[in-house]
């Protein structure tokens, strides 16, 4: 009660005032008024229009302005006393009102010269002598001038100015016309048939015919055509003004009867297209032949609708483009084109957009802020960690990286490549697909915690041909990037080539009384690759290599002695037919041909201190084959079937040993044969359930994996979605782990392994607080067995120069299960391409897991990106931050890989540049990673603040 009585008070003390002042406006008008009055019936006519015109500015009153008239007579100043009356006289005035009025003007019309402006067509702005004075007014428009030659202007919108001068003589009035002329542009028709019809709407006059001219007002119109016989037609023609622009007509034999479709949007100006042809803009109504027509709509920051529709013969079809922003689809989850929403695990997509605008430049980057991910490097390779997972010494082999479907890992160390290592940047990447949790189902080993897809773009549309890019980063770093392409609308063919060069940190601390080491962290990388689609059939092709100096002293080699590097080139060709076959079945075949080949080079210091190089390497190449059918058994069941077979031609290593002395290590090549199938059944509208289960069997392995994946996705609610998924995955030991040794000085080959295997459960819940703003919670358990690792080999000592003198390293499958339990929870709003807030936490906790993985994994991970659109859109401000806890959770501090991240970076187009400026680390965080006594002498300090310009040109 105390509440509402509160309330009633701060209101009446709010309306008061408002009140209060409102009647005070009109007792000050009043006074002024009074004043006024005074002042002219004493004879003070000046002091009178002083008041006066505080009285008009306070309430424009009628009687005010024919006092202002009256004292301007008085003062003998009969121009400006003529206009005041003539504005009155404008006015809806009483006939006794009217009637003075008139006699005032009459009485000063023999004091004064006139000029009466008029126009054709009326409405016409009125300058008199210079244009800095201002409008007097609109057209038809009286005005009393000074006697003498005066210029009369007259100026509006969509026509062309004109000018007259007049000689006035007081007592007389003057009167110009002005017959203004329409600014308009030509267009010229051509085409068929002759004398088809053009107008600017179906009811309205017919402007022209074909072939003919039509002169219209510049600007974008939509030109209706029509001819007997024909389907009608409508024409989009940007008119220039003042210029001339052809339009071709075209209209088709109207072999079949007609019907409308009247197309509206949630967004009116939205461009349509039908059949590939632009037709104008929403809302509008197109007539087209009967029978099926695709219909594309779109407008600014939201996805484009693209919708199949058919069209009855004499009737009027309505359609409806909900135009809103929706990420791209997903195809990693189930190898064919999801929604996010309808993808059968977690996922999360990067659009084109959002790689541009933070100024991602390499994989690890883009997914630094991805849940449940995070990044470590030790200035050799960046390596990804997932839900708590990335052992020491792990070169990715458990996240599975995709370029378009085409696995990147190698078959020689499963090695999946994430930075410089995999591309020199992300200019040719549309967007890229992240799966969490186990894929084996689909893609067999090294699925194991997620499937990365890494999509790039297909052309660069078929108005442009030609793009590069220049960029200048921290580091000493100097990048370009050269894109070629070709584009019908149909077939398509992409060129690219990027360069990279790297000077590197010019210090980096190791710590622990290590001495500094001055440069050598180096890098070059050179990236070529090709994509052409021909109808049914694709290509895809890339080459990348890479070279990087490594300053971190790993494997017990000396520090700060130049020499100490790792090389890299990996590349693969791959063609792709796409079919469909009917209806209900489609096919989809793919054969491909890899290779990858690695070297390490190593500084030692001898006995005698002086310096020796050793070396190690591997070397793979490998055909991959895949054939897969896709059956509709009905319109809410979809089955996929695929086989797969993969030949390795070559797989050879080298272990450590002097340079050019080592003899290839004996290697087995391995032959697999897979065959999957995935049953995408939905229940209910509200209910779908994605079955998949795949066998994979390697000749070489007494073990076929059978591995299995289930997942329900629900709709309790509108606004609610539901995701469960169980399934389970394996990665098969690779040759490096199986082979590799050092002739018994300190490690033996394992010779058999198992596969590892990991069991996941998981659920995810997002609520739709909006339809831009959804809230994402998730929760997943992980039981990992037969983890491969490193360790002593239990036993009498075995190796050791002489022999027997030291225990051997040999790679083994650890006994038991390492258990995970993790949350996250996600807050994601997106209305548009360029306007985001995503927000994400992650929480884990491991069981049974040996020291080393416990302490390569933080706990906790946070992290927040804003993307925000600046004036009219075509500048966007980006800001990512991301947080970190101590890895292993004993103790915090940046010594542990604490670390708090910030970047900003500004982006934008202007016409045909595209540019970005951004700061990594803004803050200069300083913190070291601790991967490992064989990967880095010391704890690794990652790169502290870094910064990227780059500009890129399209033609």
């Amino acid at each position: 009660m105390r509440l509402i009585h509160l309330g009633s008070l701060f209101l009446s003390l709010l309306i008061l005032p408002m009140s209060a002042r409102a009647n005070n406006t009109a007792d000050e008008a009043d006074v002024a008024f009074e004043v006024g009055n005074e002042a002219y019936a004493q004879g003070h006519y000046v002091e009178a229009l002083r008041s006066y015109f505080a009285s008009y500015r306070l309430v424009p009153n009628r009687n005010v302005l024919f006092n202002i008239a009256r004292c301007y007579e008085a003062l003998t100043r009969y121009n400006e006393a003529y206009r005041y009356y003539n504005d009155l006289a404008q006015e809806q005035l009483s006939n006794s009102d009217e009637a003075e009025v008139r006699r005032s003007l009459e009485r000063l019309r023999p004091k004064v010269a006139l000029v009466r402006v008029t126009t054709e067509p009326p409405g016409a702005q009125v300058l008199v002598d210079r244009e800095d004075l201002g409008v007097r007014g609109l057209s038809p428009q009286t005005l009393a001038l000074p006697p003498g030659r005066h210029k009369v202007m007259v100026r509006k919108e969509g026509y062309r100015p004109a000018e007259e001068t007049v000689q006035l003589v007081r007592g007389r009035s003057a009167a110009p016309e002005f017959k203004l002329e329409l600014i308009t542009g030509t267009v010229e028709l051509t085409g068929s048939p002759q004398g088809a019809e053009v107008r600017a709407s179906p009811e309205d006059a017919v402007l022209g015919r074909v072939p003919g001219t039509l002169s219209l007002p510049p600007g974008q119109h939509v030109l209706h055509v029509k001819a007997p016989g024909h389907a009608p037609a409508q024409m989009l023609v940007d008119v220039p003004a003042d210029g001339r622009i052809p339009l071709q007509v075209a209209l088709r034999p109207q072999e079949k009867p007609t019907g409308r479709v009247i197309i509206t949007a949630n967004r009116d100006n939205a461009s349509v297209r039908v059949d590939g042809h632009s037709t104008g803009f929403t809302p509008t109504v197109v007539t087209l032949p009967e029978g099926e027509h695709t219909l594309e709509i779109e407008s600014r920051d939201v996805r484009p609708v693209r919708q199949r529709v058919t069209v009855v013969a004499d009737k009027d079809t309505k359609f409806h483009a909900d135009l809103r922003y929706a990420p791209p689809p997903v195809r990693a989850a189930s190898k064919s084109l999801l929604s996010v929403d309808e993808a059968p695990a977690s996922t999360t997509v990067i659009s084109q957009e959002e790689l541009r605008a933070f100024g991602y430049t390499t994989l690890a980057e883009a997914l630094a802020a991805v849940r449940g991910f995070f990044v470590s490097n030790d200035r050799s390779y960046t390596y990804l960690g997932v839900r708590g997972f990335a052992p020491p010494g792990d070169l990715n082999t458990r996240v599975l990286i995709l370029w378009d479907g085409h696995s990147i890992n190698d078959v020689w160390a499963g090695q999946g490549y994430s930075a410089r290592d995999l591309s020199v940047d992300l200019e040719e990447v549309d967007r890229i697909e992240v799966v969490r949790g186990p894929g084996s189902a689909l893609y067999g080993t090294g699925a194991f915690f997620a499937v990365i897809n890494v999509v790039p773009r297909e052309s660069l549309g078929v108005e442009r041909k030609v793009e590069a890019t220049a960029a200048v980063e921290a580091l000493g770093t100097m990048r370009l990037h050269g894109t070629a392409a070709w584009d019908n609308g149909r077939d398509s063919a992409l060129l690219s080539v990027a360069g990279v060069d790297t000077r590197g940190a010019e210090v980096t601390p190791m710590g622990g009384g290590l001495p500094l080491v001055q440069g050598l962290d180096g890098e070059r990388a050179a990236t070529a690759s090709l994509r052409a689609h021909l109808g049914d059939l694709s290509f895809q092709a890339q080459f990348h290599g890479r070279q990087k100096q490594v300053p971190s002293g790993p494997y017990g080699t000396v520090l700060g002695v130049k020499g100490t590097q790792v090389e890299d080139l990996r590349g693969f060709v791959e063609a792709r037919y796409e079919k469909t076959l009917s209806e209900r079945v489609s096919l989809s075949l793919r054969g491909s041909y890899d290779a990858s080949r690695y070297r390490g080079y190593w500084m030692y210091r001898q006995p005698d201190d002086s310096l020796r190089r050793d070396t190690d390497a591997g070397r793979a190449d490998w055909l991959s084959a895949e054939a897969r059918f896709r059956f509709n058994l009905s319109d809410t069941n979809r089955l996929t079937v695929g086989l797969e077979g993969q030949g390795q031609l070559r797989v050879e290593q080298e272990s450590f040993g002097p340079e050019n002395g080592n003899a290839p290590l004996i290697s087995q090549s391995r032959v697999l044969l897979s065959t999957y199938l995935l049953d995408e059944w939905r229940l209910h509208p509200r209910l779908t359930l994605s079955a998949g289960l795949r066998l994979d069997k390697y000749l070489d392995l007494e073990t076929a994996p059978l591995t299995p994946r289930l997942a329900v996705i629900a709709r309790p609610y509108d606004k609610g979605l539901t995701k469960l998924v169980a399934g389970r995955a394996f990665r098969a030991p690779n040759a490096y782990e199986l082979d590799y040794n050092d002739g018994g000085v300190t490690q033996m080959a394992a010779g058999e392994l198992e596969p590892e295997t990991i069991t996941t459960f998981e659920i995810e819940h997002a609520h739709n607080l909006t339809d831009e703003l959804r809230l994402t919670v998730a929760g997943y358990h992980n039981r990992i067995s037969n983890l491969v690792v490193l360790e002593a080999q239990p036993g009498p000592p075995r190796c050791g120069s002489p022999s027997g003198t030291m225990e051997c390293l040999v790679f083994s499958n650890r006994p038991g299960e390492t258990l995970a339990w993790g949350a996250e929870a996600g807050l994601h709003w997106q209305p548009g391409r360029f306007l985001l807030v995503d927000l994400s936490y992650s929480f884990v906790t491991l069981q049974n897991a040996s020291e080393e993985v416990i302490a390569s994994a933080p706990a906790h991970l946070a992290s927040g990106r804003l993307l925000v659109p600046l004036g009219n859109g075509d500048l966007r401000l980006a800001t990512q931050a991301t947080y970190q806890s101590a890895r292993g959770g004993t103790q915090e501090g940046t010594d542990n890989g604490e670390a708090l991240l910030l970047g900003v970076g500004l982006s934008g187009e202007f016409q045909r540049l595209r540019y970005f400026a951004g700061v990594q680390n803004l803050l200069d965080a300083r913190y070291s990673l601790a991967l490992g006594t064989e990967r880095a002498a010391a704890p690794v300090p990652q790169y502290g603040r870094t910064f990227t310009l780059q500009i890129t040109g399209s033609f």
